[in-house]
């Protein structure tokens, strides 16, 4: 039951190692796995925490254990594994999976994930770096109830990948001896389970420390379930819900030596006690951004990463704050739904960032960013005369006209992440999104009039959208594709705690907690809802998802073509020299056929038999002319399997053949 918490205030701590002579504790901020998209990023959250803790005189480590975890996957025998479709701990043959590709490619060309000084260019919008993110995806766990119920599942084949890469962290070496809490950001559900084998281990060869988890994935989760999870992992001493700064100080004064460990009593934090079970105490207000001092990014993690992001504050909350199938609004309780920071204080922090870690690549953290802002932000970055490129998640809104998109791009905006999920005006307005059809249609045009780079996410199944109005949105984007960089699909998934989940019935929907669905868009199960939207039948359904995903594949395919190197694109003359483009394909055997993965075009081709059997001289990467392409197949069978070769972009061109003398 909630327990009215005392209001501490600010606290007074320590001072952080290094910084003040004679601290006598320190606090370790981890980022545990699996967020694969993060792979070559720096996630902000423990840069923004770190920031704090100094700011009120505590020292912190920061861990960014899933950007070691993908070192882990990259290590040689686990590649091989992987390439023979044995994923570690899972049952089954997956050799065909983009996973086995992505270990049997990367087994030989592992290095291009790196730049020529050793950094991680994980994170590349283009070449080969997505195969990481593909090899990772069978160790996604995103867990049921029953994983928080049953401890024995921490210890099933499941979980073998992160317990064999716990072991090989050597906790009790690493953890500093005056580390008195350890903390652990969960931002994505998919963390939760190695998050909590990380406390166990943690536990197991430090157990004076207290574990403390924090994120979205704990904020979001009822209280039914948190209690749960209290009561059964006894590893974690607190939990945090939504704002984290403050309550963390606290708890970190608690730590501290003469201090008493009561984390009930921490506006925010939940806790197991000894007489009361577990106790939820209510959150109190967070901190205004304007009051934040500057993200601390460790000098380290950030040097191992190629073309390093910074992640700056610009909002907590969503301006708009009314599209009802979103929960990210639901992450501030206790505080008001939107707290915008000032451009003179976001400004005065991208200044700091640059003259302290000579970065110019900023991520603006927000759930979107306001067109009046981004009006100001623009222009005050072309007054200052910065020499920065910015990136932003933002939604289509009337508000963002062709003045302003250009001022933006003048401003160095690199792209913009919109989630634009249809162009359906009828079920746009049903969930309460700002644009309509052609609001939508003409924000995408002034964008590329104007240079912006957009990415753009869909959603083509939101409630009640029919077969006829999916296929209608997918024509409208298919008209201006050309002025989108990317698109991503993603399928409706229904939160409990969104305004969908709460009221579903008002969106068309039939609960169903066992209903089938397609695999949930947002990584965490414990709030999904299981239901059934009659618009469309599964097979409806699940062609539409095949149509958009097929429509997105081809679209970035097309700007691989146009950005990758020299495939032939072309019918070559007779004695023209090319050869298949081994370098960028996986050959997988089929049986007598053979399966091909075009690697930097992401696009599979199946050679039959007959075709296969016939090309298997040049497999290798030795040349060869449609001249000899003509006496093995014949003249008219010859150019059809070239034209196919051409058009799945397999060939590149080849020397000429040297001279015998």
């Amino acid at each position: 039951m909630p327990e009215a918490p005392v209001l501490l205030g600010m606290p007074e701590l320590p001072a952080r190692p290094g910084a003040a002579a004679g601290a006598p504790y320190s606090v370790v901020l981890s980022f545990p796995p699996l967020v694969e998209l993060s792979f070559g990023r720096y996630f902000p959250s423990l840069a923004v925490l770190g920031g704090f803790l100094t700011s009120r005189g505590v020292g912190s480590h920061q861990w960014d254990l899933n950007e070691e975890f993908a070192l882990h996957l990259l290590e040689p025998a686990h590649l091989e594994a992987a390439g023979q479709g044995r994923p570690t701990g899972i049952e089954g043959d997956f050799v065909e999976e983009m996973s086995a590709v992505a270990g049997r490619w990367l087994k030989e060309g592992r290095d291009q994930l790196f730049d020529a000084e050793g950094r991680h260019d994980f994170a590349s919008v283009t070449g080969p770096a997505y195969l990481l993110t593909a090899l990772a995806r069978p160790y996604l766990i995103d867990p049921e109830p029953e994983w928080l119920s049953d401890p024995c599942l921490l210890d099933s084949d499941r979980t073998l990948v992160y317990r064999r890469y716990f072991d090989s962290l050597d906790l009790a070496a690493r953890i500093p001896a005056d580390a008195a809490l350890f903390g652990i950001s969960l931002p994505m559900g998919p963390q939760l389970v190695p998050g909590l084998i990380l406390a166990r281990e943690v536990k197991r060869v430090r157990p004076d420390i207290k574990v403390v988890l924090g994120g979205p994935t704990v904020s979001l989760m009822d209280d039914e379930l948190l209690t749960t999870l209290l009561t059964v992992h006894r590893q974690i001493d607190a939990v945090v819900r939504y704002d984290g700064e403050l309550p963390l100080a606290t708890l970190c004064k608690q730590v501290a030596p003469g201090g008493a460990w009561q984390p009930t009593l921490v506006p925010g934090v939940s806790a197991l006690t000894g007489e009361n079970g577990v106790v939820h105490a209510s959150p109190g207000p967070g901190l205004h951004p304007n009051v934040l001092p500057p993200a601390e990014y460790d000098p380290q993690l950030l040097g191992r990463l190629a073309d390093a992001e910074l992640g700056i504050v610009q909002a907590r909350g969503c301006y708009w704050g009314k599209c009802d199938y979103c929960d990210f609004v639901e992450q501030y309780d206790g505080s008001p739904a939107y707290r915008g920071r000032s451009v003179k204080s976001f400004v005065a922090e991208i200044e700091h960032q640059v003259d302290t870690h000579g970065v110019r690549q900023f991520e603006l953290i927000t759930e979107s960013i306001p067109p009046a802002f981004s009006r100001r932000f623009s222009q005050e970055v072309l007054d200052r005369g910065l020499n920065i490129s910015w990136s932003s998640f933002a939604m289509v809104d009337r508000r963002f006209d062709a003045e302003t998109l250009e001022l933006m791009a003048r401003a160095g905006c690199a792209f913009l992440v919109i989630g634009m999920e249809t162009t359906n005006t009828r079920v746009l307005k049903l969930v309460h999104k700002s644009a309509d059809r052609e609001e939508n249609l003409r924000f995408i045009r002034d964008a590329h009039r104007a240079g912006v780079n957009l990415r753009i996410n869909l959603i083509p199944d939101l409630p009640s959208t029919t077969l006829t109005e999916a296929m209608e949105a997918l024509d409208d984007i298919s008209q201006v594709a050309e002025c989108v960089e990317a698109f991503s699909i993603f399928p409706f998934e229904a939160t409990r705690s969104s305004e969908v989940g709460r009221n579903p019935e008002k969106f068309g929907l039939v609960v169903a907690e066992n209903a089938s669905g397609l695999a949930n868009q947002a990584q965490y199960a414990l709030n999904h809802l299981g239901n059934i939207d009659p618009a469309m039948t599964d097979e409806e359904r699940g062609r539409v998802h095949r149509t958009y995903q097929d429509f997105a594949i081809r679209h970035g395919s097309g700007h691989m073509r146009e950005t990758g190197p020299g495939f032939l694109s072309e019918l070559p003359d007779d004695d023209q020299l090319f050869r298949f483009a081994v370098g960028h394909l996986d050959v997988l055997p089929r049986g007598h056929e053979l399966l091909v993965t075009q690697v930097l075009r992401r696009e599979r081709t199946v050679l039959p038999a007959a075709v296969a059997s016939r090309l298997t001289p040049w497999l290798s990467g030795s040349p060869l002319s449609l001249r000899e392409l003509t006496e093995v197949f014949g003249e008219a069978a010859a150019h059809q399997v070239l034209t196919a070769l051409i058009e799945s972009r397999l060939l590149t061109a080849a020397p000429a053949r040297a001279l015998v003398a």
